[in-house]
């Protein structure tokens, strides 16, 4: 089969709850249901400008449907953005409405990655240590003997909130990146009967929408931490529309071969420079928070 990664991921998906039974496979789907409603919630949008409920992007027309085509970290990266967007007002009333059990975190898993798997481990890591912060500020929250007003501590923690968004951002652009360097190289060497996805489906599966999506990241309606990523990204949709431009120059297999030049010789930048860059935003969102902290204390 030569199909879409979209329909790859539906046909594996289905090949590995092949052999239950139909009993077994009502269970599943109702426990799935469950969990979606205990992670996601059913309860409309809320006036206020504050965190989604969920990640997964979705939208009408023209818009949902090619959003199926899009790989599911690049579908989440607007709604990621807009939460990261989240003003200091709207996280502190978010954390006086919000149950100490019910953080917005908490309810989050890798979205470029099987959840168990060593590839997730990044998303893990960034997931793991914002809920413990969100835990943190929902906590505190309650306690009622502090020396100063609690929303001072979660003003504090408000920047590394978004800046925790803005990461997750990079790293699914840098893990989306990385993944089709090794799916194109692999088809290149090995053809698409081997992959199941020809070359023409990365490129406009998951090439141009990194493009497009790195693109987005630096437009003016965008918050401070995401714009940074954007500047950080920028290299990723140069090389992306060069590849782009080479498809269109000199077909698909000229296209890849660039592509997969260009990543070769700069692996280290998204090996190794994302993430120190990633640790400098949080260590610039904690050296903030006293600043927002003060401002709180100040009641500017």
């Amino acid at each position: 089969s030569t199909g879409s990664l979209a329909d790859k991921a539906k046909f594996n998906a289905w090949k590995n709850k092949r052999g239950l039974s139909q009993e077994e496979a009502m269970n599943h789907y109702i426990s799935e249901c469950d969990r979606q409603m205990r992670v996601y919630g059913t309860a409309a949008p809320r006036s206020v400008p504050t965190t989604p409920t969920s990640t997964p992007a979705t939208g009408g027309g023209e818009r949902a449907n090619s959003i199926l085509l899009t790989p599911r970290g690049l579908a989440a990266i607007p709604l990621l953005c807009a939460a990261a967007a989240e003003t200091r007002s709207a996280y502190l009333s978010r954390m006086k409405v919000t149950n100490p059990s019910n953080g917005w975190w908490a309810k989050q898993e890798p979205l470029c990655a099987d959840p168990d798997s060593v590839m997730a481990t990044p998303e893990n890591l960034v997931i793991t240590i914002a809920t413990k912060a969100e835990s943190f500020s929902l906590a505190v929250g309650s306690v009622t003997s502090l020396p100063i007003p609690t929303s001072v501590i979660q003003a504090f923690l408000w920047p590394l909130h978004n800046m925790f968004l803005a990461v997750w951002v990079a790293l699914i652009l840098d893990s989306t990146l990385i993944g089709s360097f090794v799916l194109i190289a692999k088809t290149i060497l090995f053809g698409a009967k081997t992959t199941e996805v020809p070359l023409e489906n990365s490129f406009s599966e998951e090439v141009v929408p990194m493009s497009k999506t790195a693109d987005s990241l630096c437009e003016s309606h965008q918050s401070i931490p995401v714009r940074l990523v954007g500047l950080i990204l920028m290299p990723l949709g140069f090389i992306c529309d060069v590849s782009n431009g080479a498809v269109q120059s000199v077909g698909i297999l000229g296209g890849s071969m660039v592509y997969v030049v260009a990543l070769t010789f700069t692996w280290w930048y998204w090996v190794f420079l994302i993430p120190w860059f990633a640790c400098l935003g949080m260590g610039a969102a904690l050296m903030s928070g006293w600043c927002f902290a003060l401002i709180e204390l100040a009641g500017v």
